[in-house]
């Protein structure tokens, strides 16, 4: 099924082309920026290559976004090794990560591209970094380039020249034209310091007419339903490991535990699909932790994070520890109490991490409207989401699903979404008895899987 662009975003692809193709797109998180850069580019046949610089964990998304939302076809690169000859798929968008774009510049550069759409623009923000160098690189002979960013200033004025810079390099070529302008510079003992700011009225007047389009939620809040569900694909760290507890479970289970693998006869298909699960949830936690702090640098708002497997809420409370409070099955009623109501209340606290079955339900914490789930249980998950999407709650909620691309939580995402609505209406909210038809489900997929091998 075709995607139908909302109003707002009809606008902002307007305005794109009204910027001739050089744009800050920094709407909102959560308003379709992805999907409005490539509906830009879908409606501009002329451009044969188009390039995504964007974070590790953000690769996945843009591929899967530009297949099923305008039907384009994408090659993902990784590695610091260029192959000699061009890639022989052909494909109309080459995603890459900023980290190694700096290895892959002359195999970039030799293929001619015509835009460039560097994602999360705050990466780009220190001049002196390589990753901006690379970019700016780049970017030279390409005619078309679309920063997208949620928040492209955020810290000082200063941080967003190098944004500026790539855009529209005319305007903006000096950077000490700019500082001195608009980062309220002073004289130290060391030099020039610019973290101050001034005539910030007069930068946004002119950013907005020269290149940046910019709506929050609350400006479009007709168009949006009151929750947005995304999965958020991201690529495991050791997927030969993976692959290989797929493979062999009771083999690779002896190699962990001899104790394990004696219980595992007993139900093996139901403890190898538990297995695979936790599994491919401890191999994404580096990814986990990019896309966290993504959304803690290109938001000021706060977060729930959802888990099952103490293991997992533990390393991201620990990771978090100062900005965040834990609920989970050993918090005692007191301390749940004290965390809902700190991080209701207490401004600096910006995460709530909680586990599905202790903190899944009876519970208000609408002072998010964004909630992750870093594990997928074997149930829909609708009450839990409802934790932030409660009557007091008066923004939109976004609900994130960060799955282990090719794996098991793949599947049973899947599974869950196409039996959300009839368990809903038929079980009105208990599933147990459900259970094993999903087991069922993702027996036979896995077989699938390995049939085709």
């Amino acid at each position: 099924m075709k995607t139908v662009l909302k109003d707002y975003q009809k606008k902002g692809v307007r305005k794109i082309e009204h910027f001739n193709g050089r744009a800050l797109l920094a709407d909102e998180m959560g308003l379709g920026k992805t999907f409005q850069a490539l509906q830009w580019l879908k409606n501009h046949p002329e451009i044969k290559i188009a390039i995504v610089v964007c974070p590790a964990h953000l690769k996945w998304v843009w591929q899967a976004e530009a297949r099923k939302h305008v039907d384009i076809k994408s090659v993902i690169l990784s590695g610091q090794k260029p192959p000699k000859v061009r890639i022989k798929s052909n494909p109309r968008l080459i995603i890459i990560n900023y980290n190694i774009l700096q290895y892959w510049l002359k195999y970039l550069i030799a293929l001619k591209p015509q835009l460039l759409i560097p994602d999360e623009g705050h990466f780009i923000k220190s001049r002196k970094a390589k990753r901006t160098k690379a970019i700016k690189e780049l970017s030279k002979k390409i005619p078309y380039v679309i920063v997208i960013s949620g928040t492209p200033l955020t810290n000082r004025p200063s941080e967003l020249w190098t944004t500026l810079n790539l855009i529209k390099p005319k305007e903006f070529s000096s950077f000490f034209s700019y500082a001195f302008r608009y980062c309220k510079p002073t004289r130290t003992p060391w030099g020039w310091n610019y973290k101050g700011s001034s005539n910030l009225a007069e930068l946004h007047k002119k950013l907005k007419s020269t290149m940046m389009i910019r709506r929050l939620k609350k400006d479009v809040l007709k168009e949006l339903p009151d929750k947005i569900r995304q999965v958020v694909p991201l690529e495991i760290e050791d997927r030969k490991e993976y692959q290989s507890a797929v493979d062999n479970f009771i083999k690779w289970l002896k190699k962990k535990s001899a104790t394990k693998a004696q219980r595992a006869k007993k139900a093996q298909q139901l403890v190898k699909l538990g297995y695979l699960k936790r599994l491919a949830a401890e191999l994404k936690m580096k990814a986990v932790f990019d896309w966290i702090d993504s959304f803690l640098e290109e938001s000021n708002e706060k977060i729930v994070i959802y888990a099952i497997h103490k293991k997992i809420i533990t390393a991201i409370h620990d990771k978090y520890k100062k900005i965040s409070v834990v609920l989970d099955g050993s918090t005692s009623p007191r301390k749940r109490k004290l965390a809902i109501t700190t991080f209701q209340k207490n401004k600096k606290v910006r995460m709530f991490i909680g586990n599905i079955k202790a903190a899944g339900t009876g519970i208000t914490l609408t002072a998010a409207s964004t909630l992750a789930f870093v594990e997928i249980d074997w149930t829909p998950h609708s009450q839990v989401e409802d934790r932030i999407h409660r009557i007091t709650q008066k923004n939109i909620c976004m609900i994130y699903y960060l799955v282990a691309k090719g794996t098991i939580e793949e599947k049973l995402c899947l599974i869950l979404q196409e039996k959300q609505e009839v368990i809903a209406q038929t079980l009105d909210g208990n599933i147990e008895t459900n259970k094993l038809d999903i087991f069922t489900e993702l027996e036979k997929s896995l077989k699938k899987q390995r049939s085709k091998k």
